[in-house]
């Protein structure tokens, strides 16, 4: 089930926006009435500490769910930002569990995609945990390629990309360089070669 299918599923209950960039979707406090869907761009979830930093808790990609936890709060935990003129899709928290309570094969879907959301989460916090660069870019390129592939058309920016694995886009370069004279990899634009 992809965030399309949902639309679909939800009908009337669902409608898909176009946002500017960095435009807030809801704020931390606000009741929840939404859960949300990337069709195309990127949203972050951010949460400021009591020192006033910000903190990316989720960046949500193309076809990935967030907010889900507003299907089980009164009230949004962070703030919810469209960060890359993204096209979002918006689900109607009421309808959405009442569909889930009514259709159990829907439900069924519906956990399963969250199920694979998961472990995409646990496979991030295991790379960010990796002290190489080189390591973590290799292993983050491997978990994003499927069985005997050794070519991945990177989605979005480098720096992104940087983001999404904890490397500043300075370090990520450096390690990119070192990777492409070992020959571990060769880039062309946002085109990754893998084992040249």
């Amino acid at each position: 089930m992809d965030v399309m299918d949902l639309v679909e599923h939800l009908g009337g209950a669902a409608r898909v926006e176009r946002f500017k960039v960095d435009k807030t979707l809801f704020h931390r406090g606000d009741p929840t009435r939404h859960m949300y869907g990337v069709l195309d761009g990127q949203a972050d979830l951010r949460r400021i500490t009591i020192e006033g930093a910000e903190i990316i808790v989720h960046r949500a990609q193309s076809g990935e769910l967030f907010a889900e936890a507003a299907l089980f709060s009164p009230r949004y935990h962070c703030d919810g930002v469209a960060t890359a003129g993204s096209k979002i899709a918006l689900f109607e928290k009421t309808a959405l569990l009442e569909l889930m309570q009514s259709d159990g094969a829907f439900a069924v879907g519906f956990c399963q995609r969250l199920a694979r959301q998961v472990q995409r989460l646990r496979s991030s916090i295991e790379l960010r945990a990796m002290h190489s660069a080189e390591d973590r870019i290799m292993a983050a390129l491997s978990l994003r390629l499927g069985d005997g592939e050794t070519r991945y058309a990177l989605p979005g920016t480098w720096k992104s990309f940087a983001q999404d694995i904890g490397l500043t886009h300075e370090a990520l370069y450096r390690a990119l360089k070192r990777l492409e004279r070992s020959k571990r990899l060769h880039r062309d634009g946002r085109m990754i070669q893998l084992g040249v």
